[in-house]
């Protein structure tokens, strides 16, 4: 090894402090003598080390017990009596993938029956609740007129075949949306804007016609939609979850209000369906 290098590794063998120049810079790691620039100091064993030894297990730490036998404060880390721990500059791959794992395991609740034990209804601002509300006041408003299943007064197909035919040519006739997308790649549904849950509608009367584009996910589909119905849509621009918009409609097969997930492709939704637009938290 030259003498230059040597200088590097063993400060020893270092000239004179006045003859040394910028050559008094840095430390020698206390684990490997390697000098370095930029040091690291073990806030648990207070030595020096060079950035290979920086953390308690590289520079084998006769202290590391007092890291992990910190206490867990409320959010999940560690607390300290000092400073940062090291360790917490290096994230735990391992319990993220985890926590990520169980949340897998753990999908957010997609009907009213799954809300009413997984989602608690915080200050009223719950979008399963209002939705539920909603529909609750529409059924008993029409209860006085010979009542039905969910599907046939939210969104169910018209008995007769004649207003069938007749609702679908006013829907395509009348339906906002984006005029860039194929007319064999459009869905044709009617929106319907939950704005209060505690005032009833007339869904007949109050629900809008819009198209949208079958290859399109569920998201993209909600903002087109407030685009062209003029309803603020601030999904792109909050974190705040009683602020964002979601989409319901009511399941023919199950015949109860079910959520669309933003994830999903917007080819689920059928020509001539109803879909509720909610906002709150999920």
């Amino acid at each position: 090894m030259s003498s230059v290098a040597n200088l590097f590794i063993d400060k020893t063998q270092a000239p004179p402090p006045e003859d040394q120049g910028i050559m008094d810079i840095g430390k020698n790691c206390s684990y490997c003598n390697q000098l370095d620039f930029l040091p690291f100091t073990c806030e648990f064993c207070k030595k020096t080390y060079c950035s290979n030894h920086r953390t308690l297990e590289q520079h084998h730490c006769p202290h590391k017990d007092k890291f992990y036998n910190q206490a867990p404060t409320y959010d999940g880390t560690l607390s300290s009596s000092s400073t940062v721990s090291s360790k917490s500059l290096f994230p735990d791959r391992k319990a993220d993938k985890r926590i990520i794992d169980a949340r897998l395991k753990s999908p957010e609740p997609t009907t009213i029956k799954e809300t009413q034990f997984r989602v608690g209804d915080v200050a009223g601002t719950n979008a399963f609740k209002k939705f539920q509300k909603f529909l609750n006041l529409q059924k008993d408003k029409k209860s006085s007129s010979g009542g039905g299943s969910l599907s046939k007064l939210f969104g169910g197909k018209k008995s007769s075949t004649t207003n069938q035919y007749a609702d679908m040519a006013k829907l395509k006739k009348y339906a906002q949306g984006d005029a860039k997308i194929a007319l064999s790649d459009r869905v044709y549904i009617w929106c319907v804007y939950v704005k209060d849950p505690n005032t009833t509608m007339n869904i007949d009367q109050d629900k809008k016609p819009v198209f949208i584009s079958k290859s399109w996910v569920i998201g993209k589909s909600l903002d087109s939609i407030a685009e062209k119905l003029y309803i603020p849509n601030m999904n792109n621009s909050t974190t705040k979850t009683d602020e964002k918009l979601n989409i319901f409609k009511v399941d023919d097969s199950k015949n109860e209000p079910s959520l669309v997930k933003n994830s999903d492709k917007s080819s689920i939704l059928k020509n001539g369906d109803i879909i509720y637009l909610v906002r709150g938290v999920i």
